[in-house]
């Protein structure tokens, strides 16, 4: 059974005769007649009555015309959509974000995505950089926002935010004044572990600078992180976008470092060995426009360009 077989039958049957369907197909009626046989051999059945003023369906024709209208219907559909790239939409995509920005932005990015894209489904799962770039790596996700992550044969890295970091300290009277490194030499700290992207940042640059930290405890937790500064245990380390809405409702004060090393470089990363599907694509812009319009309001901190206007390095 050929498809131009099929085609040929649903134009006899709409046209109710050989001679009228042949004209439409631009074929001669011989000819048109031999796919037909052919059709109902494979079938074993007649599809076509034939009598002196045309013709009509059998039984077995009309059963025939009813799937393979379904069957054409279908598969227009699909070319459609093959054509203007929807099913390229259509599907999940899994983006793995750092807490410290899934939390600022990752509601309305969900949104974002979902209106733009009903037909498709986005997972955000949170988690320190560290273990977002091991599942990156091992093609886990489809994509993730990863600090200070470089390009290498197992990951493709795009910048997105020069990111700024902040002391997070309890409410004080009077403005949140820069600081330098060596204020934390006098401070009680609670940090992520070691292992955390921010903290290797945070003590790198102490380290350059021969800061010694006094870190009472390690949260890998920024919720708790912020609770336990509110409540005067120590302060902590974190991006902006991390505690803008504590700032803004007066419950936690953030204070920029006078150090250049205090900031680190968010960028998007996809696995190298996977590739780069247009859902994932649309996750990305849809990223890369959440922090765009994040950084003018405040909510994040940080460079979304270098200073000379040119595009951010990893």
């Amino acid at each position: 059974m050929e498809f131009h077989e099929i085609r040929s039958f649903l134009e006899v049957a709409a046209a109710g005769s050989f001679s009228r369907a042949a004209v439409r197909l631009g074929m001669t009626q011989p000819a048109l007649s031999r796919q037909i046989a052919r059709l109902e051999a494979d079938l074993g059945r007649e599809l076509l009555y034939r009598h002196g003023r045309g013709v009509m369906l059998t039984d077995a024709g009309r059963r025939f015309l009813e799937v393979s209208q379904n069957a054409t219907q279908q598969l227009a559909a699909v070319r459609a959509e093959l054509a203007t790239g929807a099913l390229d939409l259509v599907g999940g995509v899994t983006l793995g974000m750092p807490p410290s920005l899934s939390a600022s932005m990752g509601a309305d990015l969900a949104l974002r995505f979902g209106s733009r894209h009903p037909e498709a489904r986005l997972r955000i799962r949170e988690a320190f950089s560290a273990i977002l770039l091991e599942w990156t790596e091992a093609a886990r996700l489809d994509l993730a926002v990863l600090y200070n992550a470089r390009n290498s044969p197992h990951l493709i890295a795009t910048p997105l935010l020069l990111e700024d970091f902040f002391l997070i300290e309890p409410i004080t009277p009077g403005p949140p004044e820069p600081v330098p490194l060596s204020f934390l030499e006098g401070q009680e700290l609670v940090l992520p572990g070691p292992e955390n992207g921010l903290r290797r940042v945070l003590d790198a640059a102490c380290a350059a600078e021969g800061v010694r930290l006094r870190v009472r405890m390690e949260v890998d937790c920024v919720p708790a992180l912020k609770q336990l500064v509110e409540r005067g245990v120590g302060s902590t380390v974190l991006p902006f976008g991390a505690v803008h809405r504590e700032v803004r409702e007066g419950r936690l004060r953030a204070r920029p470092f006078r150090s250049a090393a205090m900031r680190a470089l968010l960028v998007i990363a996809t696995p190298a060995n996977r590739p780069v599907t247009p859902l994932v694509r649309a996750a990305i812009l849809a990223v890369q426009e959440e922090v765009e319009r994040l950084v003018p309001l405040d909510v994040l901190r940080g460079a979304t360009r270098a200073p000379d206007g040119s595009t951010l390095e990893p």
